[in-house]
């Protein structure tokens, strides 16, 4: 969605935006019909008019007006078969889920923008800081899609599944984190999922790729190392860890390892592979920026021989 703000100036809202600001002035029978595109999800790519009626229980009028202001508000599409829901509309229920359980009040501006997910600042009634993360997978296929494409035909062959896929990695996510969650890794602590967007604490750290200087490198490697052990004696291996995958806290020995919807059990045919690129990724990354010199065969050694120790 294109806005115009008072001095004239053109800018696109994220489709986070567009939730937060129609989310407050939407009313129940616009929720009743996201409802209907979110819980059929998994079973319907596209939605009649029908059944809409039908799934919602509301009166055919109602919902042609209903659906004319959710295609107005760029929530949802209309194509040749039916209607179908878009990220701005799954991230409205979302954020409606979200408010409805008392998880957050409000949400603000973008903390993280990732290849795969967008987190933003939130706050509950009681001011108590909170993290919002939005899964965006496929976006980067989604944008080359329309290079080639028809906005209609992109939409209908292509956001339905990457919404699924989203919804996925979330649940995914979730449960890896909780599987780690009394381990003793600093890790973000889930407190809610709605649909494609998990709530959690707040971090506050900055991410290891941005860091210059840290007072003490080799005990912050050691720390995240020891981590990947820890996980892995726990049956698990992050398989995507890298500089952007990591905070680190105001005292540098603080940090944390995010983003696990790609995680992997040790049982994984893949798994020896996976933990080595892991650590070969974290420590290059030392070596390169904060020149640790650390051999990565030693680096793997160590993980292995913490996983059995802890």
């Amino acid at each position: 969605m294109i806005h115009i703000d008072k001095n004239n100036t053109y800018y696109i809202l994220s489709s986070v935006q567009v939730a937060a600001n129609v989310v407050k002035n939407l009313e129940r029978e616009d929720f009743e019909l996201l409802r209907v595109f979110a819980s059929g999800l998994e079973r319907h790519e596209t939605l009649t008019r029908h059944q809409l009626v039908g799934y919602s229980k509301l009166h055919e009028d109602i919902v042609d007006y209903r659906l004319k202001g959710l295609q107005e508000m760029n929530l949802i599409n209309k194509n040749n078969r039916g209607f179908t829901i878009l990220n701005a509309g799954l991230d409205t229920f979302a954020l409606k889920i979200l408010a409805e359980k008392n998880i957050i009040s409000g949400i603000g501006k973008p903390i993280g923008v990732g290849k795969e997910s967008d987190v933003y600042e939130a706050v509950t009634d009681r001011q108590e800081e909170r993290a919002v993360k939005f899964f965006r997978i496929g976006r980067i296929s989604f944008r080359e899609v329309t290079k080639k494409r028809s906005f209609a035909l992109k939409e209908h062959d292509n956001t339905h599944h990457w919404l699924l896929v989203n919804i996925s990695a979330a649940k995914k996510e979730v449960d890896m984190l909780q599987r780690l969650k009394n381990t003793g890794i600093s890790i973000p602590l889930p407190l809610y999922r709605a649909m494609h967007c998990i709530a959690m604490n707040r971090i506050n750290g900055a991410r290891l790729v941005s860091v210059k200087d840290l007072e003490q490198p080799s005990i912050v490697l050691q720390n995240i190392l020891l981590s990947v052990g820890i996980a892995y004696k726990n049956r698990i291996i992050h398989s995507d860890l890298s500089e952007y995958n990591v905070l680190v806290g105001e005292t540098s020995c603080d940090t944390w390892i995010i983003d696990w919807p790609q995680a992997v059990t040790t049982d994984h045919p893949n798994a020896q592979q996976l933990l080595k690129r892991d650590v070969f990724n974290i420590v290059r990354f030392f070596n390169r920026r904060f020149a640790v010199g650390k051999n990565l065969d030693d680096a793997l050694r160590d993980v292995l021989n913490s996983s059995s120790r802890t």
